[in-house]
């Protein structure tokens, strides 16, 4: 972090309120680049849930996935499956906790996210 403190170049402080502010803008700084340099998240970019889905249960049949998004989804995006089943929409409406979604063969292990 020693490369960030030496390329901010400010004037000299001349009041409590600009060493105030250095002191704050230098710690975003650090903050940031501790971020970036342990490495950014799917999540951490996009208001989206991971989550992991043990057994779909009997081919094309609805399955519930509870999310906390505290909005109704726009959509999911499929990272996992232990089948070679096709993840598609149920018929049941989205809602503010809740997506259906179904699998074409049965009892998949299968991760998505929700977006």
């Amino acid at each position: 972090m020693a490369q960030i403190r030496n390329r901010i170049k400010t004037a000299k402080p001349e009041s409590p309120f600009d060493i105030s502010l250095e002191e704050e803008l230098l710690s975003a700084w650090l903050e940031l680049a501790e971020t970036i340099n342990n490495g950014l998240k799917f999540s951490d970019n996009f208001n989206a849930e991971t989550k992991i889905v043990a057994d779909t249960g009997v081919a094309n049949t609805e399955f519930s996935i509870s999310h906390t998004l505290k909005r109704v989804p726009t959509g999911y995006i499929a990272i996992k499956n232990s089948t070679s089943g096709v993840i598609y929409n149920g018929t049941t409406s989205w809602t503010t906790t809740a997506i259906y979604l179904r699998c074409s063969v049965a009892n998949a292990n299968i991760t998505v996210i929700i977006i």
